[in-house]
C-alpha cells in the first residue's frame, strides 16, 4: 500500500507538471520544481497530523480517520491550482522594500535583542519554583562538602570525627559555598548557581550556533533549549550535570574556534583546556571529551596533517592529561585509609572494558538520549541531514562529538544513567536544528534556481517554517504531551518532565520530628538529608544486602560499619535489625526514596518489616514506617506533605 502510494504520487507529479508546462508554455523543469515544492508543506502537515497518535490524550487511531485521508488527497490535488496563479519573479521593488525593512531595525542589534528575550524567557522557566522541592541525597551531599570550604578552604565531609576530602565533583560545592554565604543556606540559595549556569547555557548555545553555522541556527537552538523540560529541570538541581554541561559546551565551542583556522588559534585552545579541566573536576566522566575532541579534529581536518606540528596543542594535551592523572591519584590516596565494603559510583575511577561485562546495554543511550520523547525529531533530522550537510565542517564536528561520546559512555564506563549524557545533550539540539535550517536554505535555493517565482518561494518558506515549528512542538510538553513518542525501552526519568516532584525528604523528616518520643530509635535511609530537615540525629542506617558503600569504624564502643555520610551505625542483617529495634520503645524507619526499601533490604528483612511495621506517613516517593508503641492510624495530613 505504501509503495503504491509513492508510485502514484510520483506519477501524478510527472503528469501534472507536463500538462502545466504545455498549458503555460514554460520550461518543464520549472513546472517540475514548483510542483515538487508543493509537496513539502503537505508532507510536514501529515507529520503534524501524526503527532496526536503519540499524545496520551488522543486515541491511537485518531490520525487515521477516513476524513483525514480524504483531506490529504483533496489537498494534494487542489494545491496544483497554484500552478495557474500568476507567479511573477521577485521584483526589484520587493527587494528594495526588504532592504528598507532591514534598515528599520539594525541588522547587527536584532539577533542580540532576540537572544536577550530568549534568555529572559529561559530564566523565567528555570527560576519558577526552583526552591520548592526538598533536596535529594546527591544535592545535599554536595551541600555538606561546601560547608568545609569556609572552614578549611576545600570541600570535605566530616564523618565520625574524621575529615574526608571530596574525591569527586570537587568544584561543584564552590558556587554553593558562595551563594549560601551570601543568602543563607536554603534550597533557593544552593540551587541558584545551577539556575544561573542553566540560563547562561542558553546564550552559549546561541553564540556557538552562530559561530558554527549562522544566527538562525543559534537562536532557534537556544529557544528550543530554553523551553525543553529536561534542561529546565536540571537547571533547578544543584548536582553536577548543569555545571558540567555549562563547562562542556564552552569546551566544545572554544575548541572549534581554535581549530577552524590555520594555524590554530592558541588562545581558544588554552581556553578550551581550562574549561575542560573545570568540567572534569565537576564530573570525572566528562574525561571522554578528550578522545571525542581528538576524533572531531581528525574529521574536521580530514586529510590534513600540518597540525601535528602545532606545539601549543601538545602543551594543552599535557596540561589536561596531568590534571586527569593527578585527580585519579588523589582519589586513590584519599580512599586508602578506609576499610570499605559495598559498591558505589565512586568506584568507577576510570574507563573500563564495560562492553565485555554482563551488565553492558548497547542501546541504553540510544533509547534514553537519541530516542527519548523530546529528542526523537532531533535525532531523525540529524541522521537525515548527514548526506547533504556533511560537507559543512561545523556539522561534521558536532555529529562526530555526539557519536564519539555516545560510544565512549556506552562501552567504556561501567555505569549507565540518563544524567551522564546531559553534558553533551545540547549538541543533539544544535545538530537537529542545523540540519533543518540547511534543508530550509536548500528549498529556497531550489525555488530560486528553478524560476524564482513568488509561489515557489512561498511554498518553500511555508515548508521550512513548518519544519522548525514541528521540531519545537515535539521538543516540549507546552502544546502536546508526546510521551509515547520515545523508544519503548526508554523509561522516563523524574528529570524528563515538568511538574513532577522527586522525593519528599522534608515532609518525612518533619513528621518524624513532630511525633518523636523519648526512647525512640530512628533508622534513616538517607541519613544526611534526614538530619538536615529533622534537625535531630538518627541512630542507624539500614543496608542488609550491602548495596551501598559502608565504612568500618573502630571508634565505636563495639567496632562496626557505618554509613559514609553521617557515620550512623550500619545494620547489615536481620539479626542486627532486630537488635536495633529492641533498644528502643518504638522504631521509626524513614525510606525516602521508598525504592530504597527494596534495594537496601534483604528478602528476610522485608518480610520482617512487612509483618511488624506500619506505614504512618506517605508522600512523594517516601514512606515512614513505625514499629512498636500504640497502634496508630495512617496520618497523611497535608501539614506534613511536600510544601
Amino acid at each position: 500500500m505504501i509503495l503504491l502510494t509513492i508510485v502514484g504520487t510520483i506519477a501524478l507529479w510527472l503528469l501534472v507538471s507536463r500538462f502545466v508546462a504545455a498549458k503555460t508554455r514554460e520550461a518543464l523543469r520549472y513546472a517540475l520544481a514548483r510542483d515538487a515544492l508543493f509537496h513539502a508543506p503537505i508532507i510536514v502537515g501529515l507529520l503534524f497530523l501524526l503527532l496526536p497518535r503519540y499524545d496520551f490524550r488522543f486515541p491511537i487511531s485518531w490520525p487515521f480517520q477516513p476524513k483525514f485521508v480524504v483531506l490529504a488527497i483533496v489537498t494534494l490535488l487542489g494545491v496544483r491550482l497554484f500552478h495557474f496563479v500568476p507567479h511573477g519573479r521577485i521584483t526589484a521593488n520587493l527587494s528594495a522594500r526588504i532592504r528598507q525593512l532591514k534598515n528599520t531595525v539594525s541588522a547587527e542589534a536584532l539577533p542580540y535583542l532576540l537572544l536577550a528575550m530568549i534568555i529572559g524567557l529561559g530564566f523565567a522557566f528555570r527560576y519558577h519554583d526552583f526552591g520548592v522541592m526538598s533536596f535529594d541525597h546527591d544535592e545535599y551531599g554536595e551541600v555538606q562538602k561546601s560547608k568545609g570550604i569556609w572552614e578549611l578552604g576545600f570541600p570535605f565531609n566530616r564523618v565520625a570525627g574524621r575529615i574526608r576530602p571530596a574525591t569527586t565533583y570537587e568544584l561543584v560545592p564552590y558556587p554553593m559555598a558562595v551563594t549560601s554565604r551570601l543568602f543563607g543556606e536554603s534550597e533557593w540559595s544552593i540551587r541558584l548557581p545551577a539556575v544561573i549556569m542553566g540560563t547562561l547555557c542558553i546564550g552559549i548555545i546561541a553564540l556557538m550556533g552562530r559561530r558554527l553555522f549562522n544566527w538562525r541556527t543559534g537562536l532557534i537552538a537556544a529557544f528550543i533549549y530554553a523551553c525543553l523540560p529536561m534542561n529546565i529541570r536540571w537547571a533547578q538541581n544543584a548536582f553536577h550535570p548543569q555545571q558540567c554541561q555549562f563547562m562542556a559546551m564552552l569546551t566544545f565551542w572554544f575548541f572549534y574556534e581554535g581549530i577552524r583556522v590555520r594555524p590554530f588559534h592558541h588562545k581558544y585552545l588554552t581556553a578550551a583546556s581550562v574549561t575542560f579541566c573545570t568540567g572534569y573536576l565537576s564530573w570525572e566522566g566528562s574525561a571522554f571529551i578528550l578522545p571525542a575532541l581528538f576524533l572531531a579534529l581528525l574529521v574536521v581536518r580530514w586529510g590534513e596533517w600540518w597540525w601535528l606540528k602545532e606545539f601549543h596543542l601538545y602543551r594543552c594535551v599535557f596540561f589536561m592529561a596531568a590534571l586527569v592523572i593527578a585527580q585519579f591519584s588523589w582519589r586513590t590516596l584519599v580512599s586508602s585509609p578506609y576499610l570499605q565494603i559495598g559498591a558505589g559510583v565512586n568506584d568507577l575511577a576510570g574507563p573500563s572494558l564495560f562492553f565485555l561485562k554482563y551488565g553492558w546495554q548497547p542501546r541504553f543511550y540510544i533509547d534514553h538520549l537519541l530516542f527519548a520523547e523530546n529528542h526523537v525529531f532531533f535525532t531523525l533530522m540529524t541522521v537525515a541531514g548527514i548526506p547533504f550537510c556533511w560537507r559543512q565542517p561545523a556539522f561534521r564536528y558536532v555529529v562526530t562529538l555526539i557519536g564519539a561520546l555516545l560510544f565512549c559512555h556506552t562501552n567504556l564506563i561501567a555505569a549507565l544513567s540518563t544524567r551522564y549524557c546531559i553534558y553533551y545533550q545540547p549538541l543533539l539540539i544544535l545538530s537537529g536544528v542545523a540540519a533543518i535550517v540547511m534543508l530550509y536554505d536548500r528549498l529556497l535555493l531550489f525555488a530560486e534556481r528553478e524560476g524564482n517565482s513568488k509561489v515557489a518561494l512561498g511554498f518553500a518558506h511555508i515548508a521550512g517554517v513548518a519544519m522548525l515549528f514541528l521540531l519545537f512542538v515535539q521538543s516540549n510538553e507546552w502544546l502536546m504531551k508526546l510521551y509515547s513518542l520515545s523508544s519503548p525501552n526508554a523509561t522516563p526519568a523524574l528529570m524528563t518532565r515538568l511538574n513532577t516532584y522527586r522525593y519528599d525528604h522534608r515532609g518525612a523528616a518533619e513528621y518524624v520530628r513532630s511525633h518523636l518520643q523519648p526512647g525512640d530509635v530512628i533508622i534513616a535511609g538517607i541519613p544526611h538529608v534526614f538530619e538536615h530537615y529533622a534537625g535531630i540525629r538518627g541512630n542507624y542506617f539500614l543496608d542488609t544486602i550491602l548495596m551501598k558503600k559502608i565504612i568500618y569504624n573502630s571508634k565505636f564502643a563495639e567496632p562496626r560499619f557505618m554509613d559514609r555520610f553521617r557515620g550512623y551505625a550500619a545494620i547489615r542483617s536481620l539479626k542486627e535489625l532486630r537488635e536495633a529495634i529492641s533498644r528502643g520503645r518504638r522504631t521509626w524507619l524513614v525510606f525516602v526514596p521508598y525504592g530504597g526499601f527494596g534495594h537496601l533490604s534483604s528478602p528476610e528483612a522485608r518480610v520482617y518489616l512487612n509483618e511488624h511495621a506500619k506505614v504512618v506517613f506517605e508522600s512523594y516517593r517516601g514512606k515512614v514506617l513505625l514499629i512498636g508503641g500504640e497502634n496508630q492510624s495512617v496520618n497523611l495530613s497535608a501539614d506534613y506533605n511536600a510544601k
